[in-house]
Protein backbone atom coordinates (compact mmCIF):
# COMPACT_ATOMS: atom_id res chain seq x y z
CA UNK A 1 0.00 0.00 0.00
CA UNK A 2 1.67 3.23 -1.15
CA UNK A 3 1.46 6.69 0.39
CA UNK A 4 -0.16 7.78 -2.88
CA UNK A 5 -2.98 5.30 -2.28
CA UNK A 6 -3.38 6.40 1.33
CA UNK A 7 -3.39 10.15 1.32
CA UNK A 8 -3.54 11.48 -2.22
CA UNK A 9 -6.17 14.14 -1.50
CA UNK A 10 -4.24 17.21 -2.61
CA UNK A 11 -6.03 19.13 -5.32
CA UNK A 12 -9.33 17.45 -4.56
CA UNK A 13 -12.50 19.56 -4.69
CA UNK A 14 -13.44 18.54 -1.14
CA UNK A 15 -12.04 18.72 2.34
CA UNK A 16 -11.76 15.29 3.97
CA UNK A 17 -12.40 14.56 7.63
CA UNK A 18 -9.67 12.23 8.87
CA UNK A 19 -9.16 10.62 12.25
CA UNK A 20 -5.39 10.60 12.69
CA UNK A 21 -5.19 9.10 16.18
CA UNK A 22 -7.47 7.65 18.82
CA UNK A 23 -6.90 7.15 22.55
CA UNK A 24 -9.39 5.42 24.83
CA UNK A 25 -9.31 5.38 28.59
CA UNK A 26 -11.57 3.06 30.58
CA UNK A 27 -14.01 2.92 27.63
CA UNK A 28 -16.16 -0.22 27.21
CA UNK A 29 -13.84 -3.22 26.85
CA UNK A 30 -10.68 -1.07 26.73
CA UNK A 31 -8.69 -0.20 29.85
CA UNK A 32 -6.55 1.92 27.55
CA UNK A 33 -5.92 2.10 23.82
CA UNK A 34 -3.58 4.28 21.78
CA UNK A 35 -3.55 3.93 17.99
CA UNK A 36 -2.75 6.03 14.94
CA UNK A 37 -4.24 5.99 11.44
CA UNK A 38 -2.70 7.06 8.14
CA UNK A 39 -5.85 8.64 6.70
CA UNK A 40 -7.18 5.92 4.40
CA UNK A 41 -10.04 3.56 5.19
CA UNK A 42 -9.64 1.18 8.12
CA UNK A 43 -10.68 -2.48 8.44
CA UNK A 44 -11.04 -3.90 11.96
CA UNK A 45 -10.91 -7.70 12.02
CA UNK A 46 -11.71 -9.96 14.93
CA UNK A 47 -14.14 -12.50 16.34
CA UNK A 48 -17.47 -11.44 17.78
CA UNK A 49 -17.02 -9.80 21.15
CA UNK A 50 -13.44 -8.69 20.47
CA UNK A 51 -14.25 -4.97 20.77
CA UNK A 52 -14.56 -3.88 17.12
CA UNK A 53 -17.90 -2.13 17.55
CA UNK A 54 -16.65 -0.41 20.69
CA UNK A 55 -14.03 1.37 18.58
CA UNK A 56 -16.68 2.48 16.07
CA UNK A 57 -18.84 3.66 18.97
CA UNK A 58 -16.00 5.78 20.34
CA UNK A 59 -15.62 7.39 16.91
CA UNK A 60 -19.36 8.06 16.70
CA UNK A 61 -19.05 10.06 19.94
CA UNK A 62 -16.95 12.60 18.04
CA UNK A 63 -20.36 13.84 16.85
CA UNK A 64 -23.20 15.20 19.04
CA UNK A 65 -25.52 12.80 20.84
CA UNK A 66 -25.12 9.39 22.44
CA UNK A 67 -23.34 7.57 19.64
CA UNK A 68 -24.29 4.69 17.38
CA UNK A 69 -25.78 2.56 20.17
CA UNK A 70 -27.57 5.53 21.80
CA UNK A 71 -26.49 4.18 25.18
CA UNK A 72 -26.61 6.14 28.46
CA UNK A 73 -23.26 7.79 29.14
CA UNK A 74 -22.69 5.82 32.33
CA UNK A 75 -22.64 2.60 30.27
CA UNK A 76 -19.53 3.65 28.35
CA UNK A 77 -17.18 3.01 31.26
CA UNK A 78 -15.22 -0.19 31.70
CA UNK A 79 -16.80 -1.59 34.84
CA UNK A 80 -13.49 -3.06 36.04
CA UNK A 81 -12.20 0.52 36.37
CA UNK A 82 -13.37 3.83 37.83
CA UNK A 83 -16.54 5.69 36.88
CA UNK A 84 -14.61 8.07 34.61
CA UNK A 85 -14.04 7.35 30.94
CA UNK A 86 -12.44 9.30 28.12
CA UNK A 87 -11.91 9.49 24.35
CA UNK A 88 -9.16 11.59 22.78
CA UNK A 89 -8.86 11.94 19.02
CA UNK A 90 -6.70 13.95 16.68
CA UNK A 91 -8.81 14.97 13.67
CA UNK A 92 -7.90 16.58 10.38
CA UNK A 93 -10.53 19.02 9.12
CA UNK A 94 -10.51 22.21 7.07
CA UNK A 95 -6.79 21.61 6.44
CA UNK A 96 -6.15 21.95 10.17
CA UNK A 97 -5.57 19.47 12.97
CA UNK A 98 -7.89 19.45 15.99
CA UNK A 99 -7.76 17.64 19.30
CA UNK A 100 -11.22 16.43 20.32
CA UNK A 101 -11.69 15.07 23.82
CA UNK A 102 -14.89 13.75 25.35
CA UNK A 103 -15.93 11.69 28.33
CA UNK A 104 -16.95 11.86 31.95
CA UNK A 105 -14.15 13.22 34.14
CA UNK A 106 -14.03 12.81 37.92
CA UNK A 107 -16.73 14.79 39.68
CA UNK A 108 -18.96 15.34 36.65
CA UNK A 109 -22.58 14.70 37.54
CA UNK A 110 -24.53 15.00 34.30
CA UNK A 111 -23.81 14.44 30.62
CA UNK A 112 -20.44 14.16 28.94
CA UNK A 113 -17.80 16.82 28.66
CA UNK A 114 -16.49 17.83 25.24
CA UNK A 115 -13.31 19.80 24.59
CA UNK A 116 -11.78 21.00 21.32
CA UNK A 117 -8.10 21.89 21.56
CA UNK A 118 -8.50 21.67 25.37
CA UNK A 119 -11.29 24.27 25.42
CA UNK A 120 -14.64 23.16 26.84
CA UNK A 121 -17.45 23.50 24.24
CA UNK A 122 -21.09 22.60 23.63
CA UNK A 123 -21.09 19.39 21.58
CA UNK A 124 -24.24 20.14 19.57
CA UNK A 125 -22.87 23.49 18.40
CA UNK A 126 -19.12 23.00 18.04
CA UNK A 127 -18.56 19.41 16.86
CA UNK A 128 -20.54 19.72 13.57
CA UNK A 129 -18.35 22.68 12.58
CA UNK A 130 -15.31 20.40 12.61
CA UNK A 131 -16.34 16.82 11.91
CA UNK A 132 -19.21 14.86 10.39
CA UNK A 133 -19.67 11.19 11.25
CA UNK A 134 -22.24 8.83 9.72
CA UNK A 135 -22.78 5.16 10.47
CA UNK A 136 -24.60 2.00 9.52
CA UNK A 137 -25.03 -0.78 12.08
CA UNK A 138 -26.90 -4.13 12.20
CA UNK A 139 -29.45 -2.52 14.55
CA UNK A 140 -30.45 -0.18 11.71
CA UNK A 141 -31.41 -3.06 9.40
CA UNK A 142 -34.93 -2.95 10.84
CA UNK A 143 -35.36 0.81 10.54
CA UNK A 144 -38.02 0.63 7.82
CA UNK A 145 -40.23 -1.65 9.94
CA UNK A 146 -39.30 0.00 13.24
CA UNK A 147 -41.12 2.86 15.00
CA UNK A 148 -41.53 6.36 13.50
CA UNK A 149 -39.29 7.57 16.34
CA UNK A 150 -36.38 5.44 15.05
CA UNK A 151 -36.78 6.72 11.49
CA UNK A 152 -37.07 10.30 12.73
CA UNK A 153 -33.82 9.95 14.70
CA UNK A 154 -32.16 8.49 11.60
CA UNK A 155 -33.42 11.42 9.55
CA UNK A 156 -32.19 13.95 12.11
CA UNK A 157 -28.78 12.25 12.31
CA UNK A 158 -28.45 12.67 8.54
CA UNK A 159 -29.56 16.31 8.86
CA UNK A 160 -26.94 16.94 11.56
CA UNK A 161 -24.20 15.93 9.11
CA UNK A 162 -25.55 18.36 6.54
CA UNK A 163 -26.55 21.36 8.68
CA UNK A 164 -24.29 22.55 11.49
CA UNK A 165 -27.26 24.00 13.40
CA UNK A 166 -29.51 20.93 13.31
CA UNK A 167 -28.26 19.13 16.43
CA UNK A 168 -28.58 22.37 18.41
CA UNK A 169 -32.10 22.93 17.08
CA UNK A 170 -33.18 19.42 18.13
CA UNK A 171 -31.66 19.85 21.59
CA UNK A 172 -33.33 23.25 22.06
CA UNK A 173 -36.72 22.04 20.77
CA UNK A 174 -36.75 19.00 23.06
CA UNK A 175 -35.75 21.12 26.07
CA UNK A 176 -38.53 23.63 25.36
CA UNK A 177 -41.04 20.82 24.93
CA UNK A 178 -40.07 19.30 28.30
CA UNK A 179 -40.46 22.70 29.98
CA UNK A 180 -43.86 23.18 28.35
CA UNK A 181 -45.04 19.74 29.50
CA UNK A 182 -43.94 20.45 33.07
CA UNK A 183 -45.58 23.88 33.02
CA UNK A 184 -48.89 22.47 31.77
CA UNK A 185 -48.97 20.01 34.67
CA UNK A 186 -48.84 22.80 37.23
CA UNK A 187 -52.18 23.79 38.71
CA UNK A 188 -51.54 27.46 38.07
CA UNK A 189 -49.07 28.05 35.29
CA UNK A 190 -47.45 31.23 33.98
CA UNK A 191 -49.33 32.04 30.76
CA UNK A 192 -46.73 34.57 29.60
CA UNK A 193 -43.92 32.03 30.01
CA UNK A 194 -45.99 29.39 28.22
CA UNK A 195 -46.48 31.81 25.32
CA UNK A 196 -42.73 32.39 25.21
CA UNK A 197 -41.97 28.66 25.19
CA UNK A 198 -44.46 28.00 22.39
CA UNK A 199 -43.12 30.89 20.31
CA UNK A 200 -39.57 29.52 20.54
CA UNK A 201 -40.76 25.94 19.96
CA UNK A 202 -42.51 27.10 16.80
CA UNK A 203 -39.39 28.85 15.54
CA UNK A 204 -37.10 25.89 16.27
CA UNK A 205 -39.65 23.43 14.91
CA UNK A 206 -40.02 25.26 11.59
CA UNK A 207 -36.22 25.41 11.20
CA UNK A 208 -36.01 21.67 11.92
CA UNK A 209 -38.72 20.99 9.35
CA UNK A 210 -36.98 23.20 6.79
CA UNK A 211 -33.70 21.30 7.26
CA UNK A 212 -35.47 17.97 6.90
CA UNK A 213 -37.17 19.03 3.67
CA UNK A 214 -33.91 20.35 2.25
CA UNK A 215 -32.20 17.04 3.04
CA UNK A 216 -35.04 15.00 1.54
CA UNK A 217 -35.08 17.05 -1.66
CA UNK A 218 -31.30 16.87 -2.00
CA UNK A 219 -31.20 13.13 -1.39
CA UNK A 220 -34.01 12.45 -3.85
CA UNK A 221 -32.12 14.41 -6.50
CA UNK A 222 -28.94 12.45 -5.74
CA UNK A 223 -30.81 9.13 -5.86
CA UNK A 224 -32.54 10.11 -9.10
CA UNK A 225 -29.18 10.82 -10.75
CA UNK A 226 -27.45 7.74 -9.30
CA UNK A 227 -26.76 5.42 -12.25
CA UNK A 228 -25.32 2.59 -10.15
CA UNK A 229 -27.66 -0.36 -10.81
CA UNK A 230 -26.42 -2.37 -7.81
CA UNK A 231 -28.33 -0.51 -5.12
CA UNK A 232 -32.15 -0.31 -5.26
CA UNK A 233 -33.20 3.25 -6.00
CA UNK A 234 -35.06 4.75 -3.06
CA UNK A 235 -37.51 7.62 -2.90
CA UNK A 236 -37.92 9.58 0.34
CA UNK A 237 -40.89 11.46 1.70
CA UNK A 238 -41.48 13.05 5.07
CA UNK A 239 -44.90 12.73 6.64
CA UNK A 240 -45.57 15.60 9.03
CA UNK A 241 -47.96 18.53 9.30
CA UNK A 242 -45.25 21.17 9.64
CA UNK A 243 -43.17 19.79 6.77
CA UNK A 244 -46.32 19.56 4.62
CA UNK A 245 -47.10 23.23 5.32
CA UNK A 246 -43.52 24.30 4.59
CA UNK A 247 -43.73 22.69 1.15
CA UNK A 248 -46.23 25.30 -0.02
CA UNK A 249 -46.15 28.21 2.48
CA UNK A 250 -43.71 30.83 3.75
CA UNK A 251 -41.94 30.17 7.04
CA UNK A 252 -43.65 32.96 8.99
CA UNK A 253 -47.15 31.66 8.26
CA UNK A 254 -46.03 28.15 9.22
CA UNK A 255 -44.62 29.46 12.52
CA UNK A 256 -48.01 31.05 13.23
CA UNK A 257 -49.74 27.77 12.33
CA UNK A 258 -47.42 25.86 14.67
CA UNK A 259 -47.95 28.28 17.55
CA UNK A 260 -51.75 28.31 17.09
CA UNK A 261 -51.88 24.52 17.26
CA UNK A 262 -49.75 24.44 20.42
CA UNK A 263 -52.11 27.01 21.97
CA UNK A 264 -55.25 25.12 20.91
CA UNK A 265 -53.85 21.82 22.24
CA UNK A 266 -53.01 23.05 25.74
CA UNK A 267 -56.00 21.38 27.39
CA UNK A 268 -55.48 18.15 25.44
CA UNK A 269 -51.78 18.15 26.30
CA UNK A 270 -52.55 18.81 29.97
CA UNK A 271 -54.63 15.64 30.18
CA UNK A 272 -52.23 13.54 28.09
CA UNK A 273 -49.12 14.80 29.87
CA UNK A 274 -47.26 15.27 26.58
CA UNK A 275 -47.12 17.54 23.53
CA UNK A 276 -49.32 16.00 20.87
CA UNK A 277 -48.46 18.33 17.97
CA UNK A 278 -45.12 19.19 16.41
CA UNK A 279 -42.14 18.06 14.37
CA UNK A 280 -41.45 15.35 16.97
CA UNK A 281 -44.40 13.48 15.43
CA UNK A 282 -43.10 13.39 11.85
CA UNK A 283 -42.11 10.18 10.07
CA UNK A 284 -39.70 9.30 7.25
CA UNK A 285 -41.26 7.20 4.48
CA UNK A 286 -38.95 5.34 2.10
CA UNK A 287 -39.99 3.42 -0.99
CA UNK A 288 -38.35 1.44 -3.79
CA UNK A 289 -38.76 3.55 -6.95
CA UNK A 290 -38.50 0.66 -9.38
CA UNK A 291 -40.93 -1.64 -7.60
CA UNK A 292 -43.29 1.10 -6.45
CA UNK A 293 -43.61 -0.32 -2.93
CA UNK A 294 -42.61 0.96 0.49
CA UNK A 295 -39.30 -0.27 1.87
CA UNK A 296 -41.02 -2.03 4.79
CA UNK A 297 -42.68 -4.34 2.22
CA UNK A 298 -39.35 -5.33 0.63
CA UNK A 299 -37.33 -8.38 1.63
CA UNK A 300 -34.75 -8.08 4.41
CA UNK A 301 -31.90 -8.15 1.88
CA UNK A 302 -33.53 -5.47 -0.27
CA UNK A 303 -34.10 -3.26 2.77
CA UNK A 304 -30.41 -3.48 3.66
CA UNK A 305 -29.39 -2.62 0.09
CA UNK A 306 -31.79 0.35 0.02
CA UNK A 307 -30.25 1.57 3.27
CA UNK A 308 -26.66 1.23 1.99
CA UNK A 309 -27.52 3.11 -1.21
CA UNK A 310 -29.16 5.80 0.89
CA UNK A 311 -26.12 6.16 3.17
CA UNK A 312 -23.69 6.36 0.23
CA UNK A 313 -25.75 9.03 -1.53
CA UNK A 314 -26.02 10.95 1.75
CA UNK A 315 -22.22 10.88 1.99
CA UNK A 316 -21.98 12.45 -1.47
CA UNK A 317 -24.71 14.99 -0.71
CA UNK A 318 -22.88 16.20 2.40
CA UNK A 319 -19.67 16.49 0.38
CA UNK A 320 -21.41 18.52 -2.35
CA UNK A 321 -23.17 20.85 0.08
CA UNK A 322 -20.37 21.38 2.59
CA UNK A 323 -17.28 20.57 0.48
CA UNK A 324 -16.37 18.09 3.21
CA UNK A 325 -16.54 14.31 3.14
CA UNK A 326 -17.75 12.82 6.43
CA UNK A 327 -16.24 9.82 8.15
CA UNK A 328 -18.34 6.69 7.65
CA UNK A 329 -18.61 3.79 10.13
CA UNK A 330 -19.81 0.45 8.75
CA UNK A 331 -20.37 -2.20 11.41
CA UNK A 332 -20.59 -5.78 10.07
CA UNK A 333 -22.04 -4.52 6.79
CA UNK A 334 -19.72 -6.29 4.34
CA UNK A 335 -20.44 -9.82 5.61
CA UNK A 336 -24.08 -9.61 4.55
CA UNK A 337 -23.45 -8.49 0.96
CA UNK A 338 -23.07 -10.73 -2.05
CA UNK A 339 -19.87 -10.47 -4.10
CA UNK A 340 -21.35 -8.00 -6.63
CA UNK A 341 -22.60 -5.54 -4.01
CA UNK A 342 -19.48 -5.92 -1.91
CA UNK A 343 -17.34 -5.00 -4.94
CA UNK A 344 -19.62 -2.03 -5.69
CA UNK A 345 -19.32 -0.79 -2.11
CA UNK A 346 -15.52 -0.98 -2.15
CA UNK A 347 -15.39 0.74 -5.54
CA UNK A 348 -17.41 3.68 -4.23
CA UNK A 349 -15.29 3.95 -1.09
CA UNK A 350 -12.09 4.00 -3.14
CA UNK A 351 -13.52 6.49 -5.61
CA UNK A 352 -14.68 8.98 -2.96
CA UNK A 353 -11.43 8.74 -0.93
CA UNK A 354 -13.49 9.14 2.23
CA UNK A 355 -12.17 7.57 5.44
CA UNK A 356 -14.41 4.58 6.17
CA UNK A 357 -14.05 2.36 9.24
CA UNK A 358 -15.33 -1.19 8.63
CA UNK A 359 -15.60 -4.22 10.91
CA UNK A 360 -15.68 -7.90 10.05
CA UNK A 361 -14.65 -11.38 11.13
CA UNK A 362 -13.14 -12.70 7.86
CA UNK A 363 -10.17 -11.09 6.11
CA UNK A 364 -11.08 -12.60 2.73
CA UNK A 365 -14.22 -10.45 2.55
CA UNK A 366 -12.05 -7.31 2.38
CA UNK A 367 -9.67 -8.48 -0.36
CA UNK A 368 -11.19 -5.96 -2.78
CA UNK A 369 -10.11 -3.00 -0.65
CA UNK A 370 -7.00 -4.26 1.15
CA UNK A 371 -4.64 -2.24 -1.09
CA UNK A 372 -6.48 0.95 -0.12
CA UNK A 373 -6.92 0.30 3.60
CA UNK A 374 -5.15 -0.21 6.86
CA UNK A 375 -6.12 -3.56 8.38
CA UNK A 376 -5.98 -4.20 12.12
CA UNK A 377 -6.56 -7.31 14.17
CA UNK A 378 -8.70 -6.56 17.22
CA UNK A 379 -8.45 -8.58 20.40
CA UNK A 380 -7.35 -8.60 24.04
CA UNK A 381 -7.93 -4.87 24.27
CA UNK A 382 -5.41 -4.09 21.51
CA UNK A 383 -5.21 -3.19 17.82
CA UNK A 384 -2.44 -4.92 15.87
CA UNK A 385 -1.72 -3.75 12.33
CA UNK A 386 -1.51 -6.64 9.89
CA UNK A 387 -0.79 -4.89 6.56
Amino acid sequence: MSQHQINNIEGQAYDFNRVQSLKLNNFRSYDSLDCTFQGCSVVLLGPNGSGKTNILESLSLLSPGRGLRRAPFEQFRNFKGPAEWGINAKVLSNNSSYKISTGIPAGRIRGREVRINDKKVFASKSLPEIISVSWLTPAMDQIFVDSPSSRRKFLDTMCSSLFNNHASLIKSYEKLMRERNILLQENKFDVDWLDTLETQMSQDGVNIGFNRLSLINGLNTKLDNDKNPVWPKAFLKIEGKIEDKLSSNDTESVKDFFKENLFDNRKKDFFSGRTTFGVHKSDLLVSDRNKGIYANQCSTGEQKSILIGLILNHLNLVADRSNRYPILLLDEVVAHLDQLRRAALFEQIIETKAQVFMTGTEADLFSGIKDFSEIFAVGMGRLTKIN
